[in-house]
């Protein structure tokens, strides 16, 4: 044991000497220690400050916001008054060939409104909708429908643009306000006609071109005061529409006469027809070109009737008779008479649907005009149709078509054959080729 006492004693002489370094090293560990402590304490300090700041300009900008592009001064009302305006509308180009080749190609087809030149690319219309409709009792608005392109020149009588066709018409097509008063809808300005099963607007119809009753047995717009609701009120299947406008096609009254236009319709289940009526004396002149006066009365009775098999078969079918009192023939066959013109027509159509892309339409028409006063100068005269569709839509919004129509007119007059093939010569009958292309959007 003794001999260890000199090593003990060396290591606590050591001991003793490292002591002053080791308090030394514990106290800069706790000055540092203590520092980022503080250091931390401050940045959390400063980031609750931030993070108030942050609350209070969020709060500001919900009490103050930004007003929208369209706002105005009134950025609210304004704001949401755009929220319930519908916009829709469509762009529509076809081309068009007479197998007949005609020499002329302009006006080259008589038989129905639209697709009249041969041989053409044409821009068919462009149609821009605004509506903001009257839903509900008490509820007010309006509908803008504007159509452009070359339907709109013929529609409008500006086709021609220094002799040449021109597809740069804008056409009124509907223009009204309208008022939602305890159901009774209320329209007032212009409007599409109540009567027939096709309309203007050639995408709505199962085939490109409108047929015969649309062209020459019904009138197109009225412009006056429409009102239409339930019978029965609420979810009733049974309608009623009641009208009074300027007359036939008329925008303006060129008389102190007015058009009278009424309408009885169901629709349930797989059914939708309608009875459709007008009467009124307005000189309307037909496409003969006869002199009316325009005290005479002019009358059309039309029936519509749409039956839904199934998802993939529909039926269709259009019945017109009208009269027109007292016409003063000045040329064809009845020059120099005065009689009361009269014609009637039926169309049948169905629309196959193979897909959600690919429809197949048929529509077959005949049209009786028996003193050559609606469709051209005879007598007796008759005109059939024959048209088949085939439709493919290549998106959701864009639908493409192709067409094949038949026609045929005889008449006892010296327009017996209407058609113009090459050559000089005429023909009773007639066969087009349509393709076309029509994106929609809403």
């Amino acid at each position: 044991m003794t001999r260890r006492r000199p090593e003990i004693c060396a290591i606590a002489a050591t001991l003793l000497c490292f002591a002053p370094f080791v308090a030394r090293a514990d106290a800069e560990s706790d000055a540092r220690l203590a520092a980022m402590e503080k250091r931390i304490s401050q940045l959390e300090q400063k980031l609750e400050a931030s993070e108030a700041t942050i609350q209070k300009q969020e709060e500001m900008l919900k009490s103050q916001a930004t007003p929208a592009v369209s706002a105005g001064s009134e950025p609210s009302s304004i704001d949401a008054f755009f929220k319930t305006v519908e916009v829709n509308g469509y762009v529509a180009a076809s081309y068009m060939y007479q197998l007949n080749n005609p020499d002329n190609p302009i006006y080259a087809n008589a038989a129905n409104q639209f697709n009249l030149d041969h041989n053409t690319f044409n821009l068919d219309g462009v149609k821009i909708e605004l509506t903001r409709p009257a839903a509900n009792p008490g509820e007010a608005g309006f509908t803008v429908d504007l159509l452009f392109g070359d339907n709109g020149g013929i529609l409008g009588g500006y086709r021609f643009n220094n002799g040449f066709p021109s597809n740069a018409g804008v056409y009124v097509q509907d223009m009204y306000l309208s008022y939602n008063w305890d159901d009774v809808l209320f329209k007032f300005g212009q409007w599409e006609t109540l009567l027939g099963y096709e309309v203007i607007d050639s995408v709505l119809n199962k085939n490109i071109t409108q047929g015969l009753l649309f062209t020459y047995a019904i009138p197109l717009v009225h412009n006056g005061l429409q009102a239409s609701g339930k019978i029965g009120g609420g979810d009733s299947p049974f309608g009623w529409v009641a009208a009074v406008a300027n007359g036939w096609n008329l925008p303006t009254d060129t008389n102190d006469n007015k058009g009278i236009l009424a309408q009885l319709n169901y629709s349930e289940g797989p059914l939708t027809t309608a009875i459709s009526t007008y009467w009124g004396a307005d000189g309307n002149t037909g496409f003969s070109g006869q002199d009316v006066n325009t005290s005479n009365q002019a009358v059309v009775l039309d029936w519509t009737g749409t039956f839904v098999a199934n998802d993939l078969l529909t039926f269709w079918s259009n019945i017109d008779w009208g009269i027109q009192r007292n016409v003063n023939f000045v040329s064809g066959p009845n020059a120099g008479k005065k009689l009361d013109a009269t014609w009637y027509g039926i169309a049948l159509g169905t629309q196959l649907t193979f897909n959600e892309k690919t429809y197949a339409a048929i529509r077959g028409e005949f049209f009786k005009d028996a003193q050559g006063y609606r469709i051209l100068v005879g007598d007796n005269t008759s005109a059939y149709s024959l048209t088949t569709t085939l439709g493919y839509k290549l998106t959701q919004n864009l639908l493409t078509r192709a067409e094949f129509r038949y026609d045929a007119m005889t008449t006892d007059g010296p327009g017996a054959h209407d058609f113009f093939p090459q050559g000089g010569a005429t023909s009773a009958t007639d066969y087009q080729l349509l393709v076309q292309g029509v994106y929609t959007f809403d």
